[in-house]
């Protein structure tokens, strides 16, 4: 055989076990993007438990959400739940760095009231706002071009409870104050489908200056981004204050 041949007899060899092993790690990566169903089953039973023992109004089970991305951290699978009173969609799910099962419903709940309560401002200074609600419902649908149509020039309002401030203030989600009632300071996430303006600054500070006054929110975190609806940054950099 000659010294070309043997040469690329080698270069195919190496060649096909790369071959293999990006495949094998395609297919590895493809099947851990995928839910066990196992696991889901496990997680609707331990929530079903939990909710029994935890919540005395109605609840309803009705997902499970997979966190293959890890976006969350301290748990993989967790049951999607709605209150039947309040209409309140939150997760159940074992934390594992606690070791306990916990749930997001008074973070959930009160995202919702603050988020309704706080819309009006920000129309008033920045025009017609979605809620979170709204986007979800939206998101639902599997057709991106939709959802693009759907969102359209809206500009969208976020704002963020940690997850776990039901049981950091020791809460109980039978009775579920209000979020004006305890001093914390929640992220509003403002999303504006337009570039930078010069009176926005101005518009900003007169918003938190009134949701101040009203007693609506008096303290927090404010973030605004300009990004179009394809989710292309219109500018480099946000605009935030803490209050």
């Amino acid at each position: 055989m000659s010294k070309t041949k043997k040469i690329l007899l080698t270069l195919l060899g190496v060649f096909s076990i790369i071959l293999v092993g990006v495949v094998i790690l395609l297919f590895s990566f493809t099947q851990s993007m995928k839910a066990d169903p196992d696991e889901e089953k496990k997680i609707r039973v331990q929530a079903e438990r939990y909710l029994e023992e935890t919540f005395e109004e109605g609840t309803e089970i009705y997902d499970v959400l997979y966190d293959n991305m890890g976006n969350r951290g301290y748990f993989e699978y967790a049951a999607k739940v709605k209150h039947e009173k309040y209409r309140t969609q939150f997760l159940v799910f074992f934390n594992d760095e606690t070791g306990e099962m916990e749930d997001t419903f008074l973070s959930d709940k009160w995202q919702d009231d603050a988020e309704t309560e706080i819309r009006p401002y920000v129309e008033k200074e920045l025009g017609d706002v979605l809620i979170s609600k709204e986007m979800e419902d939206i998101a639902e649908s599997e057709d991106w071009e939709k959802i693009q149509e759907e969102i359209g020039d809206y500009n969208q309002l976020l704002l963020v409870f940690d997850d776990g401030v039901g049981k950091e203030l020791n809460i109980d989600p039978n009775k579920p104050a209000s979020y004006k009632d305890y001093d914390i300071s929640p992220t509003t996430r403002i999303t504006l489908s337009r570039k930078k303006q010069d009176a926005d600054e101005g518009r900003f500070t007169e918003m938190i200056n009134a949701l101040k006054k009203d007693k609506v929110l008096e303290h927090g975190y404010m973030i605004v981004e300009y990004i179009s609806t394809k989710g292309v940054p219109l500018e480099d950099e946000e605009w935030h204050k803490k209050f």
